[in-house]
């Protein structure tokens, strides 16, 4: 026989013990199956447990005839000539980790949303490159454009047109309305673009 006991645990970890064992009360789950089970089915728990705790306890071959396991941050079991005993640890347990359930990062998405992070200064960028083709082994970048939002200073606008060694073919002429002629008269080194775009 096997019996889990859990505390504050996600309700989604409480269901998925239902496949497995019978909930006798709040949190207490009873049941029989192998110890290989038992074993991927504590794997399962400590890995699904968030901020919770949980105990599980089993029949063994040993003075007591049972053993137990816990998650439990200020106790560690111990062996006690054959005895499973519980330790009471001398440090504290470690600081709660807020926010794992869907319903806190929901809260945190929305908070984001409305630009409420106390103390911070939100900014924005918004990145748009023009190349002469998609591939990134070959192809070269022919201009750089952005815009930042800075929360309370309104928009920036950033542009640079890049020389480009390579021969602009015809279809990205017709997309980005940037001819080699453009490029080569208005153009600057790749390197001096991105030094500028980094310092905007």
């Amino acid at each position: 026989m096997i019996v889990i006991a859990l505390s504050k645990v996600p309700a989604s970890l409480r269901g998925d013990l239902t496949k497995w064992c019978q909930e006798i009360q709040t949190g207490i789950y009873v049941g029989r199956f192998s110890a290989r089970i038992r074993d991927l089915l504590w794997e399962r728990i400590q890995k699904n447990i968030g901020n919770g705790e949980a105990t599980i306890v089993y029949t063994t071959n040993n003075e007591l005839g049972y053993a137990f396991r816990s998650t439990r941050e200020d106790r560690e079991v111990v062996n006690y000539d054959g005895i499973p005993l519980l330790m009471h640890l001398e440090k504290p347990p470690s600081d709660i980790k807020h926010g794992f359930s869907d319903a806190a990062k929901f809260h945190h998405a929305k908070q984001a949303r409305k630009g409420k992070e106390t103390g911070m200064t939100r900014t924005v960028v918004a990145l748009d490159i023009e190349t002469t083709g998609l591939n990134s082994a070959t192809d070269e970048i022919i201009s750089i454009g952005a815009v930042k939002s800075t929360k309370g200073r309104g928009l920036e606008r950033f542009y640079r047109i890049v020389r480009t060694s390579k021969q602009i073919p015809p279809k990205i002429v017709k997309l980005t309305g940037l001819n080699q002629r453009k490029v080569n008269q208005e153009g600057i080194s790749l390197e001096v673009a991105l030094t500028d775009f980094n310092y905007f």
